[in-house]
């Protein structure tokens, strides 16, 4: 259960981080 759940968080923050640099560099 805490595994899946640390997986997920790891998944969901690579995807937020991903969105963050594809916005910067549409804004740069």
């Amino acid at each position: 259960m805490f595994k899946f759940l640390g997986g997920a968080v790891g998944i969901i923050f690579l995807i937020g981080l991903l969105v963050v640099i594809g916005i910067l560099s549409l804004i740069f």
